[in-house]
This record gives structure tokens, sequence and C-alpha cells, in this order.
């Protein structure tokens, strides 16, 4: 440790999970940098640090996921600790919410090992001051919490009671204790099913067609080259696509092996030979267990192999390509079914999506309200049985899988709390508590939103589902559509463009000003319309002054690249961007009434359904359909 802990290096700790990133930073705080105040690498100020009297050594130790202008932040200061000198130390459940510059050179990777029985008779003899006559299972022993350590603890406690208590705690507490792979509670992500999965329809139907198909291979009915065996899923993260790679194994009755370009690069001291050999050993390990399911999760973190143009470009050139060598390498396998999933599937290499490999993509979005109350049902299970869910769904609109199960965990806080049931009430409460903005910026995030259903209804794009003003991931609110897919006509591109920018546009004509609230990351209103009016003019021919030239298909990586380089594809993207605005400004002064009618809804009531805000609107406008 005294090694690992000085001045200058920099270690990573890989955890076994969240719940033990306090406790391992109090002991890194405690034995490795004992009597050194350490700065917060995931805080939002830095001034301390830059104190030469105040932190001596810097740390990240993220819980949840950091936000975008968290990781910008974070590789800052690591750049300056490891110019000055300092000690930088990033623990995580999962390295990727680390920064990734300091993954990417960390001189020591250490990963947290399961406790063993041995481990918990060496703390009860700590904590008790006797030996235990008992023994302890190491599979119940990898089951534990820092939690449950703390709450078996009793005065004047006998190891053997401290044993014991610790098994009735584990029985009790089984449901939040145990490890997915051995779990045995009805919990989704204890023993997932695809039945059990919502809101991803399509990924499901692939998959039950797939344990079919593999049924049909054991039985001798189906040759193995008959069977689809590479699938990208890409979406938001917390869509559910690590669970349902999950589900699928379970559903498939064969094994999961999983991988990662965080985790094998971790596996060893952050060389580039240690990254291919935990790979390569991956997909061995998914060889000999076939028929096995492979998963290799955040694939967009391999980069695509032209675009890298850094000093360390060949490195990752070299990294890409054994990737592609080991995956040829299953696909000449029987048995092995590849599945990979990313945020970012633009950013992927071509190489990766060809015919043979990844060679089917399908999307996965947040679940709509429907969708959310099959999830929300699967976290409750028996409670709050026989009461209707929508109304949760509905407030919680634009919340991801993810987010309703921390919604739901936090209502069950909430009962405990109480000191009874859980009612639907804590469910509420819980979805509007995380929303502390003021009266102002509730206003305005009503009339944003406002503005783009009404132009959504006004313009006939897509069939509106939702609209909430939860601030989901950050943003002021949401409109939830569907069924705006198909091909892409001239006039279905104005329009589109159009109700991306109809909500900069509400608040124009109705607050006598615009916000910061269209802008932001690439998710934002400003980036997806700047986006879809580049690719009308590089790539879909659909842009009357620059005709059927093809330059190029943007992306969330390339496309600022793109604009910055060419001074005249800038200013005609400008230029149809200011048209489609003119036209949000007229549609939003021509139905204002409509738009301030459901914008003092949706204040009154937080969220409304597709068909209760077009009530709302026709109420107070007649949406005639658009001539184009």
């Amino acid at each position: 440790m005294a090694q690992a802990a000085r001045d200058g290096v920099v270690v990573i700790i890989a955890l076994r999970a969240a719940v033990w990133t306090l406790p391992v930073y109090d002991h890194w705080q405690r034995e490795a940098r004992a009597g050194a105040r350490p700065e917060d690498g995931f805080r939002t100020t830095y001034e301390p640090f830059y104190d030469p009297d105040a932190a001596v050594w810097v740390s990240w130790a993220p819980t949840e996921p950091p936000s975008i202008d968290q990781f910008a932040l974070g590789a800052e200061v690591f750049a300056d600790a490891v110019a000055a000198g300092r000690h930088c130390v990033g623990m995580a459940a999962d390295l990727a919410w680390l920064p990734q510059d300091l993954v990417h050179s960390a001189d020591l990777c250490l990963t947290m090992p399961a406790l063993t029985g041995a481990d918990v008779l060496l703390l009860a003899r700590m904590l008790c001051g006797e030996e235990a006559n008992t023994s302890f299972a190491d599979d119940h022993a990898a089951l534990l919490t820092p939690r449950l350590l703390r709450l078996a603890r009793r005065p004047d406690q006998s190891a053997d009671a401290y044993l014991a208590k610790l098994r009735a705690l584990l029985e009790r507490d089984r449901p939040t204790a145990a490890h997915p792979a051995t779990a045995g509670s009805a919990s989704i992500r204890d023993t997932p099913r695809l039945e059990r999965l919502h809101g991803m329809d399509e990924a499901v139907s692939w998959g039950l067609t797939l344990a079919d198909e593999l049924q049909r291979v054991r039985q001798g009915q189906l040759t193995w080259e008959a069977v689809d065996r590479g699938l990208l899923l890409s979406g938001p993260p917390g869509s559910g696509k690590t669970l349902f790679a999950r589900a699928l194994a379970a559903t498939c009755e064969v094994p999961l092996i999983s991988g990662s370009y965080h985790a094998w690069l971790g596996s060893g001291t952050g060389h580039q030979g240690d990254l291919l050999k935990a790979m390569r050993a991956t997909f061995e390990t998914a060889r000999k267990a076939a028929p096995a399911i492979l998963f290799i999760d955040e694939i967009d973190s391999f980069p695509d192999r032209g675009t890298v143009r850094h000093h360390y470009a060949e490195w990752e050139v070299q990294v890409v390509n054994a990737l592609l060598a080991e995956i040829d390498g299953v696909e000449g396998r029987e048995g092995v079914v590849l599945i990979a999933a990313c945020n970012y599937p633009d950013r992927l290499d071509p190489a990766l999506v060809r015919s043979g490999r990844l060679d089917r993509h399908i999307a996965v979005r947040h679940p709509d309200p429907s969708a959310l109350v099959g999830i929300l049902r699967e976290h409750l299970g028996q409670d709050l049985a026989g009461q209707d869910l929508y109304a949760a769904a509905l407030a919680a609109a634009g919340a991801s899988g993810a987010d309703a199960e921390r919604l739901v965990r936090g209502a069950r806080r909430r009962a405990r709390r109480a000191g009874r049931a859980l009612l639907m009430d804590d469910v509420l409460a819980e979805i509007g508590d995380g929303d502390q903005r003021s009266p102002r910026d509730l206003q305005i995030a009503a009339v944003h939103e406002a503005g783009h259903v009404v132009a959504c209804l006004a313009l006939r794009v897509g069939m509106l589902t939702a609209v909430s003003l939860r601030a989901a991931g950050g943003r002021g609110g949401v409109t939830l559509t569907s069924g705006a897919a198909g091909c892409l006509t001239a006039s279905d591109y104005r329009r589109r463009l159009i109700i991306r920018l109809a909500g900069r546009a509400s608040e124009e004509v109705l607050l006598g000003q615009v916000t910061a609230g269209a802008g932001g990351d690439f998710d934002s209103d400003l980036a997806g319309a700047t986006h879809l009016a580049t690719l009308g003019v590089t790539a879909l021919g659909l842009d009357p002054e620059t005709g059927l030239l093809w330059s190029g298909a943007p992306t969330a990586v390339t496309l600022p690249e793109m604009l910055r380089q060419d001074p005249g594809l800038a200013a005609r993207v400008r230029q149809v961007l200011d048209a489609a605005y003119a036209e949000a400004l007229g549609l939003i002064r021509q139905h204002a009434v409509a738009v301030q009618a459901l914008a003092a809804a949706l204040l009154e009531r937080g969220a409304l359904a597709g068909a209760e805000a077009a009530a709302i609107v026709a109420r107070h406008a007649a949406l005639a359909p658009e001539q184009s």
C-alpha cells in the first residue's frame, strides 16, 4: 500500500458494487494517505485544490454516473494533479464513471475481491474480541454489504452471535443484498426474463426468437448457421441494455460472459498488452462455455479508426483490430451469440457493424408511460398490488428504467422512515422530490414544452404520447411522441426542424426573451436541430441549394468539426435553421392562446397524457393539417 499511495502515483480501484465506494474511500484516506486531506475530484468547486497548502492528493469516488460537466471538470483537475506530482486515486463500481485519462494512465489497477468466509471470521474476531466457533460460507460472505455488516453489530456480542445475526439479516434482506448471479428473490434484477422487460418490444421479440432458435438447435431441428447471432443494442444510459443481456441469457438458459473496454483496461497495469490479454481471455471463456451469450458493454468506448488523429492513435487502432479479430473468431465458433451495447452507435467503427459481425441494430429508448407502468410494477412487486400506476408513470414521463427502480427504492425508504407500509403518495412524492426549481423556472419549462406540443399537433409529426415538466436527465421537461418513423420527405424534414425549435420560439413569443434551455449537450434541441439541418444539406439531398451533392453524414463526434472546418457549410446550415425558426415563431404566434393554456395546465398538473394535452390545445386552437 505504501508504494501505491505515494505522491505522483495514479491508482484506480475497481469496486464490486457502489455500496463499497465510501468504505473503501474512508479506508484509503485513513491507511494510505493518513493525515493528508484529499480534494474530491467530483466536487462542484475546486478552489481548495489550487492552494498548495490545502489538498495534497486528489480522489474520484463517484457512487453514480457523473454528469458531462463533472467528467470535463474531472479531466481538467486530473491533468493539473499529474502535472503537480500529486497522488491521484479513482475508485468506482464502474470505471466508466471515472475520468478516462485517469483510467488510461493509471500506474496501478486494483480490484476489490469478494468477501470470503475467512474475511467475515476475521471481522467477527476484531469486533467481538474472540474467535468464532462456527464457520461462514464463502457464497454468503460474497453477498454481504457494509450496511448488513453494520446492522448485525450489538454491544457485548459474541463472535458466534454476530455471525448468526449476519445470517439472519442476509435471509431477511436477500432481495437487496443478493448478487444478481446468485439471488433467489423475485426482483427483476435477480431473476430477469425477457417476458418481464417493458418498453423494449423489438429487442424482446428478437430475444424470444433467438431463445426458440437455440432450443431448435439443441433438438437438431435447426443448424447454427441459421441463427441470428450478432446484435448491437443502442440507447441512452439507464434504458436497460445490460438488463436485457442478462434476461436474454436467462431466457435462453445459457451462460452470460461479459466484458468491456474499461474492464479489460483495468484488468492489469493499464498497458495495451494487459488489455488485449484480458479481451482474449473473455472471448476464449465464451467459446469454451458455448452455447453462451457474450456481452460487450459500452462498445462505443472503442474508437472509430477513421477518426482518431491524436498522438496515440496507433495504440487505439491496434486495440480495435484485435477486437475485430476476436469477433471474427467467435463468428467462426458455433454457439456464441454476441451482444454489444452502446449509447452512441454513430461513433462506432464501421467494421464493427458490417455483415457477419454486429449486423443487426436495435435502438432502445426511454419507456413511454404505458411501459413505465409495467416497469414500476416489476420493481414494486407485491407493494401497491391492484392499484393503478398510470398517474405515477405519467408524472415520471421521460424517466428511464433505472430511474424507475431508483424512484421505487426512494419511495420504500420514505415508508420505512414513517414506520408503515408503502403508499402511492410515497411514490408520487419521490417523483416530485427531485425537482427543486423555482416557480419562474417551472413557468419557463412549461412554456417551452407547450411550444413543442402545439407544434407537434399542428404539424402532425408523430403521435403525442405525454408531456411532463419532470426534469429528466437534467432537462427542463420532456415531450414524448411515437409513430414518426419512416421515409423522410422534404416536408417532414422542415416540420421536424420547426418542432425542434418550437420550444425556444415559445419562450420568445410568450415570455419576451429566450433562455439557454434549448441548448446544452448533443441531446438538446439546438444540437438535434443542427444535426438534422446538416444531414439535410450534406447527406439527405433535401436542401434545394446544395441539391444532390453528398458530402458525408455527420455524427455527434464529427458534426462540430465539420462545421468549424467548412464555413460555407456552417453558413448554409445557419440559413436552414434560421428559416425553420422563423416558421416556428409564426406558428407559435398563431396558436399563442393554445400554448398559454397548455402551459398553465402543465404548471397545475406537472404532466399530461397525450390525449389530455391534445384536448386542451383543441379547445383553444383549430389545428387543421398544415398545407405543405
